[in-house]
């Protein structure tokens, strides 16, 4: 899974970009941001695995439902089992509902 793969699914449903949007050019409301870190999975002084975690931060003004399905249908679809949590960004006036998913990718005995 790439920064390409998360940002085609995304971009589907939702303007997104990377991390930020450039010189504050980001559209009117809803729009998502989207960014992933990756953690080793050590085994027997040797790197077994690497998991990715990525988030997805989808901001409106107010709860759209339908969007917000509509995401977490499509991101389900192609990469799996993701949470979602949301929270009230009182400064800026609007919505942020945060999902997340786990890629582990590896070498695995048996």
């Amino acid at each position: 899974m790439s920064h390409e793969d998360v940002q085609s699914v995304v971009s589907e449903i939702v303007p997104c970009c990377h991390m930020e949007w450039p010189n504050d050019s980001a559209p009117p409301l809803p729009w998502a941001l989207f960014h992933g870190d990756d953690r080793p999975i050590p085994a027997d002084d040797a790197q077994l695995a690497v998991m990715h975690r990525w988030t997805v931060e989808l901001y409106e003004k107010r709860t759209d439902e339908d969007l917000e399905l509509a995401l977490a249908n499509a991101l389900r679809e192609r990469f799996g089992n993701v949470r979602r949590s949301e929270s009230y960004i009182e400064n800026d006036n609007m919505l942020e509902v945060i999902f997340t998913f786990y890629q582990i990718e590896g070498e695995f005995d048996g």
